[in-house]
């Protein structure tokens, strides 16, 4: 098994089973299984992409499809690097913009089916936004 501050790469099933083990069998408090359950789902990840030959861009599509799901996000998401402000040649201001603008097809969409389901809770503010957002 391979270690890194990125996770663990176990080399086999019994590598993974394992870790698994060692993580299941320590004793855990309201932060630390959280960070057991990011390690052991890390883990599991890494071990399942080595054993089918994952690509770089299957392995990032599956982590933000995993992501998406967790959080329940139907619609366009991006994560943002600020890190990239460290150099003068990133304009993260201009990246999100262009996301925003990219987006609103799919916003779009959504306020129209959305406003379809409209009932007596649905705020006003809320109707006049997925108006603004169908059109």
């Amino acid at each position: 098994m391979t270690e890194s501050k990125f996770g663990y790469f176990p080399k086999t099933k019994e590598d993974f089973d394992s870790y698994i083990e060692s993580l299941e069998s320590q004793p855990h408090d309201y932060n630390t299984i959280a960070e057991a359950l990011v390690d052991s789902t890390l883990a599991f990840f890494n071990y399942f992409a080595s054993k089918h030959g994952m690509t770089g861009f299957q392995s990032s599509w599956a982590a933000l499809n995993f992501l998406g799901r967790t959080r329940g996000m139907e619609a366009p998401f991006m994560i943002v690097d600020s890190s990239k402000m460290l150099y003068p040649q990133y304009d993260l201001i201009k990246d999100v913009e262009k996301f925003l603008e990219e987006s609103k097809p799919k916003l779009a969409e959504m306020a129209k089916k959305n406003l379809g389901e409209v009932d007596k809770y649905t705020s006003e503010k809320v109707i006049k936004r997925w108006n603004e957002l169908a059109k």
